[in-house]
């Protein structure tokens, strides 16, 4: 697992992780395995900047010697990828810069008085001997969105918020403060930054690497495969169920490799033995429940394929969906500033495209805008208890004021999605690759977040701020394409073909912990086994909970310590 971190122990024995590579000591920094590099400076100045970044060594050896804390502000959203900075300022005073769109996640706690801070808060929990957080749980079942400050997965473990600086004084206690904000430009500046700084976020990870890339035929996976060819041979990866290996997605995806010839494309057939819900016990243990875990077994294949053709960094498009095909949130935007003639017009563009009453949206615009980012479903597998520690553990986000709504739901999902890539990197890790979701990059979410949200939502252009960034790139078929294949049947072949062992996972840990109802969620499979529709985007993520919760017993085993106090 790669991962980096640190203790604050100036004077006294700290904790290292086994087989880490030490940065530097008193305080102590270390890195397992993840991109670092470093510059130092007068008076014991030591900056270390972890993650893929396009800063050059000149522009970091600058940096060291700053003095003010809002040119590293500054800097930690200044340059293309995925990165945190951590400053030793020589005079006892430590800070971090946890980057906003949360894809590079920053935890803290404290073992035997001593502060320690690392990218993965399972990494802390086998330190301190953690078990997951009930609470966390709670509100993770209730909304994986929320923001639920002072907690993680694991007890006794705070995630630093992104956006925020954490700051460990020499006298004093550690606190965070915000030093992000989204800024505005107009739609053709947006459209300039977010090509060169999706170019630059592919360009500083592929480099010199053996390199893959999903290749779905969809608008997000065939932007990054076709940036990744540019700079040299690359794998692209589509799959498509055995037997049909011609139509929708697979001819799409055909359309772009034949458009460059450096991609070398490899067709995945998916069978019974891909199935969502199969070899569930093949998951092991991330820093949280990872999305990914009920189809564990075809992204297992996914990553065994790609060792064989030797891959080292693997591209994925998970993320893109948040950025620019967002729910119509940005009708309460449009109500509250009294841009009602709009309203009414992108209102009545929704409900033609899923054929559906436009008052129900207007209605929600002026007095539930929480509603109008999905579809409101209830979720009676939940306990009261659930919901009572969800609603006492969730902080209403004041740090986003002055931000309008569609943006605030936008932050809230990119981070989410951010978050939980850490997580599938640490899937993919079991395979020796490290996986990377340009999408997630803060620069392409400040770019996304830079034009006004009635801009960047449409009913009748499919992701109209990406098209226009990627219409010189792609085959014009690929870029005017309105969506692509889903697999929601799959999951259906999947539930029934597992369904004993999927029933089980029903009454488990969850149920023990008081947060689910059994019968209901046991209700629930079979009507799916059956062939009903039911709502998977929220079933799915409360049996992958109780799959890992079945596996964390096994955290010390993923991250051992040694010096430990």
């Amino acid at each position: 697992m790669r991962w980096f971190g640190g203790a604050l122990a100036p004077s006294h024995p700290a904790p290292s992780p086994v087989g880490a590579r030490v940065l530097w000591r008193k305080p102590d920094a270390w890195s397992v395995g993840t991109t670092v590099r470093q510059a130092e400076s007068d008076g014991g100045r030591r900056l270390a900047v972890f993650g893929p970044c396009g800063a050059t060594d000149t522009e970091l050896q600058r940096l060291a010697g700053c003095t003010d804390l809002r040119e590293f502000d500054t800097a930690a959203t200044a340059w293309a990828g995925s990165y945190a900075l951590a400053l030793d300022d020589g005079a006892g005073s430590f800070t971090l810069w946890a980057d906003p769109a949360g894809s590079c996640p920053l935890y803290v706690a404290a073992s035997a008085g001593i502060p320690v801070w690392a990218s993965s808060s399972l990494a802390l929990a086998s330190l301190l001997g953690s078990r997951p957080d009930t609470v966390w749980l709670a509100a993770h079942l209730a909304d994986p969105t929320a923001w639920t400050p002072g907690r993680s997965a694991w007890t006794g473990i705070a995630q630093v918020k992104p956006g925020h600086r954490w700051t460990a004084p020499r006298d004093g206690t550690p606190f965070s403060s915000l030093y992000w904000r989204p800024g505005s430009s107009a739609w053709s500046e947006a459209v300039n930054r977010l090509r060169l700084d999706l170019s630059d976020g592919v360009l500083i990870r592929v480099t010199g690497r053996e390199v893959s890339s999903d290749l779905s035929g969809g608008l997000d996976s065939s932007t990054l495969a076709a940036y990744a060819a540019r700079r040299g041979p690359v794998v692209g990866v589509t799959f498509h169920p055995k037997g049909r290996e011609s139509g929708g997605d697979v001819d799409h995806a055909r359309m772009v490799a034949r458009a460059f010839p450096s991609i070398r494309h490899r067709c995945m057939a998916l069978g019974r033995e891909h199935l969502p819900f199969t070899d569930l016990d093949a998951l092991i243990l991330t820093d949280e429940p990872a999305p990914s875990a009920v189809t564990i077994a075809q992204l297992f294949h996914q990553f065994a394929l790609l060792a064989e053709e030797g891959a080292s960094v693997h591209l994925t498009g998970d993320g893109g969906d948040s950025l620019f095909m967002p729910p119509p949130v940005h009708l309460a935007d449009l109500a509250h500033s009294g841009r009602l003639l709009r309203l009414a017009r992108d209102a009545q563009a929704w409900s033609r495209l899923y054929r559906s009453s436009p008052w129900p949206a207007i209605a929600a615009a002026w007095s539930a805008p929480d509603r109008l980012g999905s579809v409101p479903v209830p979720k009676p597998w939940l306990t009261h208890q659930a919901t009572t520690l969800a609603k006492a553990a969730v902080s209403a986000d004041t740090d986003t004021d002055g931000l309008g709504y569609a943006d605030r739901h936008l932050l809230s999902e990119a981070r989410y999605v951010g978050r939980t890539a850490a997580t599938e990197n640490q899937l993919a890790g079991a395979y020796g690759i490290e996986m990377h979701n340009p999408f997630t990059d803060v620069r392409v979410l400040e770019a996304v977040m830079s034009v006004p949200s009635s801009e960047r939502w449409s009913a009748r252009r499919y992701k109209p701020l990406l098209s226009d960034a990627v219409t010189d790139l792609l085959p014009r078929e690929v870029v005017r394409r309105g969506s692509k294949g889903l697999f929601a049947v799959d999951h259906h072949h999947g539930l029934r073909a597992n369904q004993t062992c999927v029933l089980e996972l029903a009454d488990g840990c969850l149920a023990d912990l008081g947060l689910v109802r059994p019968a209901v969620l046991r209700s629930l499979i079979r009507r799916a086994v059956l062939g009903v529709d039911v709502p998977w985007g929220l079933i799915e993520p409360v049996l992958g909970t109780e799959l890992w919760l079945r596996v964390s017993h096994t955290a010390t085993e993923r991250v051992r310590w040694e010096d430990k106090p």
